[in-house]
C-alpha cells in the first residue's frame, strides 16, 4: 500500500475517532432541560422494573461522564470536614435531639425552567439506588435526607459520587446526612473518584451499619424534617422514595396553582393519591389513563387497600376513578381529615410551614409510618384537604397481600411509641380546642 494510502486511512480513523469522542461529550454535558426530558422520556426502554432500581441507568448513560454534574461540600467526595458551626440540630426537637443534620453535603443547582416544588424525602443506605428512579420520574428538585451511622457514609457516597458522574439530573439533587450523635458518620474509606462505569448495584444487598447492630434506630421522622427544611422552593410533598410520582407531576401542579385561586383556606394542602401495581406489570403507569386501565384489570390498587382498607381510602375514591382531567392536574374536590376519614393517612403537597413530623418516633416502633400525629394535629388546626386529579403516586415493587406478622423485637419500640402518643395527646390537647370530630384512631 502507498504512502497516500496509509496517510488517508490514518485520516478517515482519525475523523471517526473524533466523532466518537464528541458524541460521547455531549451525552455527558446537555444542559439539566435536556437531560431530565431524556430521563423522563418513553422512548426510553422501560422494561427493567423487574430488575432493581437504578438498573437503567448503564442503559442510558453507559460512560461516565468526564465531570461532576453534582456540587460537593465539605470536602466531598475525598474526604468529610466539617466543624461544630456546620453541623444542626433536628428540626423538631432542636437542641433537644440527640441527632445531628449536615445540610446540603450535595447542593442542588437551581434553574429557571423547573417547577418551585421540591421532592423531600429519606432513605438510609439500602435503599439509595432508588434516588435515580426519583431523577427519572421527578420533574423538579429533589431533596435527600440520608441517615448515615458510622460507616454507611461510604456506602451512600460512593453510590452519590457514581450517580453524579453518570445522571445529568443529579444537579437538581441535594443531599443532607443525619446521624445519631454518639455514631457519627466514619471518615474512613472516603475518597471517590470518577467512577469506571454507570452500572448501578442492587443497593438492598448492601450490609449496613444496622443490619448488624440492632440497637441503632431509624429517625423516619428527623429525615423527613431536615429534607423539608432544606427545600429550596416554599412548596414541598414528603414522600417515601419507594413511592414515584407520574409524569411531570411537579410541572403540572404547578400550572395548576397559576390557574386556580386557593385564597378561602390558609390552611390547606394538596393529596397525591397513591397506589400499588402487581410485581408482574413491567411498566410503571406514568399517566392516570394507564393507572386506571391496570385497576381495571385487578393489576393496581389504592395503597395498602388489601392490608389496611382506611390508610388510603381518600375521600372521592369512586369519583376520582371515572374522571379524566387529560393531561393537566386539576382539584378535583376539598375534604377534611375527619370521621370517618380520621385514620386517613395522606402524603400531599404543602409548604415548609406545615406541622413537623414527631422526631421521638422511631421507625422501629411502626406507629410513625401512619403520620398520625401530624394528622390529628393537622385536622385540630382545620386543614382542608385538596384532592388532586390527574396526579397519583405508584409504590414500587409489587402490591402488599398480607400484614406483617407481629415481630416481637419491636415490641419495646413499639411501647415506646405508645408512651410518646400519649405525651403528643396530652400536648395538643393543651395547645387547641379538642374536635370530636378529629381522632388519633
Amino acid at each position: 500500500m502507498t504512502s497516500l494510502g496509509i496517510n488517508r486511512i490514518l485520516l478517515l480513523t482519525l475523523i471517526f475517532t473524533c466523532l466518537i469522542l464528541s458524541l460521547v461529550f455531549f451525552n455527558n454535558s446537555i444542559p439539566y432541560n435536556k437531560a431530565s426530558r431524556l430521563i423522563l422520556s418513553k422512548n426510553v426502554k422501560q422494561d427493567n422494573y423487574t430488575q432493581y432500581p437504578g438498573s437503567f441507568v448503564e442503559q442510558l448513560h453507559p460512560i461516565p461522564s468526564n465531570f461532576s454534574y453534582c456540587n460537593f461540600n465539605y470536602g466531598f467526595p475525598f474526604e468529610l470536614n466539617q466543624d461544630y458551626d456546620d453541623l444542626s440540630f433536628g428540626p423538631e426537637q432542636g437542641n433537644k435531639s440527640p441527632y445531628r443534620v449536615i445540610y446540603n453535603v450535595v447542593e442542588a443547582k437551581i434553574s429557571g425552567l423547573m417547577p418551585s416544588v421540591t421532592y423531600a424525602t429519606h432513605v438510609t443506605a439500602d435503599f439509595v439506588s432508588y434516588i435515580p428512579e426519583l431523577i427519572r420520574h421527578w420533574d423538579g428538585l429533589i431533596s435527600v435526607a440520608a441517615f448515615v451511622p458510622d460507616t454507611d457514609v461510604a456506602l451512600v457516597m460512593e453510590r452519590i459520587n457514581q450517580y453524579c458522574y453518570c445522571l445529568p439530573g443529579m444537579s437538581r439533587v441535594s443531599v443532607h446526612i443525619v446521624y445519631h450523635k454518639k455514631l457519627p458518620p466514619s471518615r474512613r474509606d472516603i475518597y471517590f473518584t470518577r467512577p469506571l462505569n454507570c452500572k448501578v448495584d442492587d443497593s438492598s444487598k448492601l450490609e449496613t451499619y444496622r443490619s448488624f447492630d440492632d440497637r441503632v434506630t431509624y429517625p423516619i421522622n428527623v429525615c423527613r424534617n431536615a429534607a423539608r427544611t432544606a427545600s429550596l422552593t416554599e412548596h414541598v410533598i414528603v414522600s417515601d422514595i419507594q413511592l414515584l410520582p407520574s409524569e411531570n407531576l411537579g410541572r403540572k401542579f404547578w400550572d395548576m396553582m397559576q390557574t386556580f385561586a386557593f385564597t378561602e383556606c390558609p390552611h390547606k394542602v394538596f393529596v397525591v393519591p397513591i397506589f400499588e401495581i402487581e410485581e408482574t406489570v413491567q411498566d410503571i403507569p406514568r399517566t392516570k389513563r394507564e393507572l386506571v386501565q391496570l385497576i381495571r384489570q385487578g393489576k393496581a390498587v389504592y395503597f395498602h387497600k388489601l392490608v389496611c382498607s382506611h390508610c388510603q381510602k381518600f375521600p372521592g375514591i369512586e369519583s376520582w376513578m371515572e374522571t379524566d382531567p387529560g393531561d393537566v392536574v386539576t382539584p378535583l374536590l376539598t375534604a377534611r381529615r375527619e370521621v370517618p376519614y380520621h385514620r386517613w393517612e395522606p402524603i400531599y403537597i404543602g409548604t415548609k410551614d406545615e406541622p413537623f413530623y414527631n422526631e421521638k418516633l422511631s421507625w422501629e416502633g411502626l406507629q410513625d409510618k401512619m403520620l398520625q400525629e401530624s394528622m390529628l394535629e393537622m385536622c385540630l388546626i382545620g386543614y382542608k384537604f385538596v384532592i388532586l386529579d390527574g396526579a397519583f403516586l405508584v409504590h414500587w415493587p409489587g402490591i402488599k397481600k398480607t400484614k406483617i406478622l407481629e415481630e416481637t423485637w419491636r415490641s419495646d419500640f413499639v411501647t415506646e411509641n405508645t408512651m410518646e402518643y400519649k405525651n403528643i395527646l396530652t400536648q395538643l390537647a393543651m395547645k387547641y380546642n379538642l374536635n370530636p370530630q378529629c381522632k388519633l384512631a
